[in-house]
This record gives structure tokens, C-alpha cells and sequence, in this order.
């Protein structure tokens, strides 16, 4: 596909396209040090392979038996392969669109939490308030009719 009247869109949907994404094996346990993820430190970095992940585990199958088509009829194997890159990129908007409404419903249920905890502050801090207008009113209530008495008390002393 190196000719000179290929695009590069086509070299990318050529016969790349069956050997796009790496096909895992479980039998196959010797990963070699460049196949291996480093343990994660960042949550988005954690969200990059579990994006990865979601959007390549349901092709390997589809990509084993591209693998084989290509060798057997390598003429079928360009469509299939057209159309199953088609359907991938639609399973990973799909994922991208799952994963973010995950972290929306996430960041909405932080916030009906933090909203709760804050309605409750706002009752008990309330609710002194109006034990203290409570015991204000009392008080002055009492200094009030200690006033009275003592000014009655004066009236009749004088």
C-alpha cells in the first residue's frame, strides 16, 4: 500500500487494520517488559486503561479471526476489517460516554452528599440560633420583671 495514489487514510484502514489492537492471549503468560503496565498512581491514568480495557476485551475474539481471514482470504479480510473498525470506534465512544456519565453520576452523588451534610449543619446551627433567641427572650423577661421589682421595691421604700 506504499503507492503513490494511496492516501494515508487508506494505509490506516489497510491491512493494519486486523493487527490494530494487540490480541491477548491467556495462555500466553510470557508479557514482555514493553506489554506491561506500570502500576497506576493517578486516577486518570487508572481511567485511561480502564477506557483501553473496555474498548478493546470484546474485539479480541473478532481480531483472532480477522488474523486468520487475512491469511486465508486476504481480499474478504480488507471490508470485515473496514467494518469492524467501523463498529470499534463506535463501541469506544460508547465506553467514553459510559465512563463519563460514571464520573458525572459519581460527582453528582459527592455533591447530593456534601448538600445533605451541609442542609444538616444549617438545622443544628439554626436550631441553637433559636435557643439562644429563646434563652435571650427569657432573659430578658427576668431582668425585666427584676426590674419591676426593684422599682416597686424603691417606690415603697421611699
Amino acid at each position: 500500500m506504499d503507492s503513490p495514489n494511496s492516501s494515508p487514510d487508506q494505509e490506516k484502514r489497510g491491512e493494519q487494520q486486523p493487527n490494530e489492537l494487540p490480541i491477548l492471549n491467556d495462555k500466553d503468560n510470557n508479557v514482555e517488559p514493553s506489554d506491561h503496565v506500570p502500576p497506576l498512581t493517578s486516577p486518570s491514568q487508572h481511567e485511561e486503561v480502564t477506557r483501553h480495557t473496555l474498548a478493546t476485551e470484546p474485539f479480541q475474539p473478532i481480531l483472532k479471526v480477522l488474523a486468520d481471514l487475512e491469511r486465508d482470504d486476504p481480499k474478504f479480510a480488507f471490508p470485515a476489517a473496514r467494518l469492524v473498525g467501523l463498529y470499534r470506534r463506535l463501541w469506544e465512544s460508547c465506553v467514553s460516554k459510559h465512563i463519563d456519565v460514571q464520573k458525572i453520576d459519581q460527582s453528582n452523588q459527592n455533591l447530593k452528599e456534601a448538600g445533605t451534610h451541609l442542609r444538616e449543619e444549617r438545622d443544628g446551627l439554626q436550631l441553637r440560633h433559636d435557643k439562644q433567641l429563646a434563652r435571650l427572650r427569657f432573659f430578658e423577661q427576668a431582668l425585666e420583671s427584676s426590674r419591676e421589682r426593684l422599682t416597686s421595691l424603691l417606690d415603697d421604700w421611699n
